[in-house]
């Protein structure tokens, strides 16, 4: 990780636990906050994903298969702030579905890790962990969108305050001789 990734890591850490804060504080428009949070992520990941086919992956085997990523996490994104107008138990559901996807792919990635004898996989793994609890919690409590609302923002709050770990963690630098 360079200088500028570190920097937007820090600087994206620090946006997420004042949108946790703001959550946790201001329950009755929180909802809202949450969806702009992961429309707006999933949309600019969508975007990151267009621009990465457009210059490289285009003229790479199974190259479309970022295309197709892409146009899915957009429209996907673009459903979200179609859900701020819904009932809460959409949003309630969307959120569940983003955590448990993301904290999946966060133990595969910790189980690749270990397989490869990494260092911070047993990091990535309780981050993975604690993801799809999250993401479970808010199903349980679909009912009570306070509740999955609270437990929404310390996932952020956990989530922000492991990127920032990340952000100053050493990371090793493999030279090619």
């Amino acid at each position: 990780m360079n200088v500028v990734q570190r920097v937007r890591s820090v600087i994206i850490g620090i946006l997420l636990i004042i949108s946790a804060f703001f959550i946790a504080f201001f329950p009755d428009s929180g909802h809202i906050i949450a969806i702009l949070i992961l429309g707006t992520t999933l949309i600019v990941y969508g975007i990151r994903f267009l621009l990465y086919y457009f210059n490289l992956a285009k003229n790479m085997v199974d190259g479309r298969m970022f295309l197709y990523i892409s146009i899915i996490m957009i429209d996907i994104g673009a459903m979200s702030f179609a859900f701020g107008n819904v009932s809460k138990v959409f949003i309630a559901l969307y959120l569940f579905g983003s955590h448990a996807f993301s904290g999946g792919v966060d133990i595969m990635r910790a189980l690749e890790f270990k397989k490869y004898k990494a260092a911070h996989w047993r990091f990535r793994l309780t981050y993975g962990i604690i993801n799809v609890a999250v993401g479970f919690v808010c199903v349980i409590f679909i009912g009570h969108f306070e509740v999955s609302l609270y437990i929404y923002s310390l996932g952020l709050l956990f989530s922000a305050i492991s990127r920032i770990i990340n952000a100053f963690r050493k990371t090793s630098i493999v030279y090619i001789q």
